[in-house]
């Protein structure tokens, strides 16, 4: 894969770090056809937090998966950084995943056996890259406020450390966007105000592009923007101001 442009994010750098056109995802059963995604197209920014808000069965996660490139769509396409990644093969896109996009589950998905610090590192050594600046990866565990927990094992951790190491192994590779699927799904609600407060740290100060799914206005608020989706489809928009109220779109 020799795409400049996959190597060298300020060539060419886009007017929009996600680009989506048409997406639908249709899933066939026995009984006939779901329609999970249907036909949606969107637009995120640099450096903006936009969050989709539905119910269970809305296709937000659906929705999230085909941005980060984990399902096929049925028909549409999905541009990160001007790369139309449905084009890509499959290594190709889970090469580009590795380098360009962050995900943050629900679950935590840390590997057990290994310390804070190797889940966060887990990316680079997957792709090939030993060596990870010092500095950058100080200043990641110190932004993340587990500099001291860095050689503790998850099951040594709270909750919501596990999130942010998470979100450090999601940051590690400076991703052109970040997605993040439920990510205060599992956490009380005290450690899920500090996730939130922590992600919209990350775009406001290292204008970190991130998109997040939530069922839960509360979190949804913290975002720049907030999407609805019910059935799959987008029925409302609301864009937020800095104080996070509600202003018309």
């Amino acid at each position: 894969m020799n795409n400049p442009e996959m190597n060298n994010p300020e060539m060419n750098k886009p007017e929009f770090p996600v680009e989506i056109s048409n997406l639908t995802k249709v899933y066939k059963t026995r009984s006939g056809s779901v329609n999970a995604v249907c036909d949606i197209s969107l637009c995120v920014n640099g450096g903006e937090f936009l969050t989709i808000m539905g119910t269970s069965g809305s296709g937000k996660s659906t929705l999230l998966h085909l941005i980060a490139g984990l399902t096929n769509p049925t028909v549409g396409s999905v541009k990160i950084n001007n790369n139309e990644i449905y084009n890509l093969t499959d290594s190709q896109r889970t090469q580009f995943r590795c380098r360009n996009i962050g995900v943050i589950f629900q679950a935590f998905n840390l590997i057990p056996t290994l310390t804070a610090l190797e889940n966060i590192l887990l990316p680079s050594l997957i792709d090939g890259q030993n060596k990870v600046p010092l500095e950058k990866l100080d200043n990641l565990l110190n932004a993340l406020e587990i500099y001291d927990r860095r050689y503790h094992r998850p099951d040594s951790l709270s909750g919501g450390e596990q999130q942010r190491v998470a979100i450090g192994r999601a940051l590690l590779i400076d991703p052109a966007i970040v997605l993040a699927d439920e990510p205060t799904g599992n956490l009380d609600s005290v450690n899920s105000d500090n996730i939130c407060k922590l992600l919209r740290n990350l775009c406001d100060k290292e204008h970190r592009t991130i998109v997040l799914v939530t069922h839960e206005k509360s979190v949804a608020d913290w975002g720049d923007r907030c999407i609805t989706l019910k059935d799959g489809r987008i029925i409302d928009e609301r864009i937020i101001n800095s104080n996070r109220k509600e202003v018309s779109a």
